[in-house]
């Protein structure tokens, strides 16, 4: 008996027959692999239920597509106060304030630090708002200059990653996207350059039930590299990874994982013991404060693709 498969490997067919018993010893299976053709010899009886057997399994398989979503989010909020604040205060006859001494008998005392300031705190990064305001006396024997500053950002993003991929029933397939980074390594004077992976990788093997559900194993890598923190050139990689099997309905969506990270972050920088004085304190501090949240979120849905 020949018959050509359409749909089964004659490998696995020839297995099969073997390891179940469907042959009698003194039956024979072999592979055409050119033209996929199974060839078997053996008693009628026998050939007529491997026949039978034969046109159970080799039959279309139905396909699956597999759709994941990823989705971040992320939000940042920063606040941050400052001061500057600088003095000139002079003592001369021409301004008729003397000591009264023969020495020192006129003098000038101002702030000490760059631009003239004695507090010099102003709020870190771009300044969007300030307000200044200067005093001084009629004959300028004393003047105040005092700046207040202030920054405050927020900010909302969100990446969304779309891969999809279709594949038979219980064949597992692989879908990449992204980019390489070369990275180069010396020894022994010779120079080497390997690539490294920076890509979003869909890997899932679908399990097609009689409920029309679909067990996955799936294996998701979403991988981007971060050039602000290049470490001699080469950027390091941020990565989100899942691996988990899952029961999903035909055309359900489900999540597969969640991360949910928060920072928070507090700095004062202030003149060493003035900067701890009650109600007047601020008068020599700077404050900051900066917040931010990252959301991940990956959804999976499969799709039942039935052949006619």
């Amino acid at each position: 008996m020949t018959r050509q498969l359409s749909y089964s490997k004659g490998d696995e067919i020839v297995t099969l027959l073997k390891s179940a018993n469907i042959l009698s010893n003194r039956g024979q299976a072999f592979v055409d692999t050119r033209t996929n053709t199974l060839i078997v010899t053996d008693l009628q009886e026998r050939l007529t239920n491997t026949s039978d057997l034969i046109d159970t399994l080799d039959k279309p398989q139905p396909q699956v597509e597999i759709e994941a979503r990823i989705v971040q989010t992320n939000k940042t909020y920063a606040r941050a106060l400052g001061v500057q604040w600088g003095f000139n205060g002079t003592v001369s006859p021409a301004l008729g304030n003397t000591t009264g001494l023969a020495f020192p008998n006129s003098g000038t005392l101002s702030g000490g630090l760059a631009g003239g300031r004695a507090v010099n705190l102003p709020a870190p990064g771009g300044v969007t708002s300030a307000v200044g305001l200067t005093l001084g006396s009629v004959n300028g024997a004393f003047n105040l200059d005092v700046a207040l500053t202030a920054l405050e950002e927020s900010g909302n993003g969100r990446l969304l990653s779309t891969p999809k991929v279709s594949t038979l029933n219980n064949v597992a397939a692989e879908m990449t996207q992204g980019i390489q980074i070369p990275i180069q390594t010396a020894t022994n004077n010779t120079v080497t350059v390997s690539f490294k992976d920076a890509a979003l990788t869909l890997k899932v093997t679908p399990q097609i039930t009689a409920a029309n559900t679909v067990i996955m194993q799936i294996a998701l890598e979403n991988a981007t590299p971060d050039f602000g923190r290049q470490v001699n050139g080469i950027p390091p990689i941020n990565t989100q990874r899942a691996i988990t099997t899952v029961l999903v309905l035909d055309g359900q969506t489900t999540v597969i994982g969640g991360i949910y990270t928060s920072s928070n972050s507090n700095t004062r920088d202030q003149t060493p013991g003035l900067g701890s004085i009650p109600l007047l304190g601020w008068l020599f501090k700077r404050e900051s404060i900066t917040d931010s949240n990252t959301e991940l979120l990956i959804f999976i849905t499969p799709k039942i693709i039935k052949t006619s």
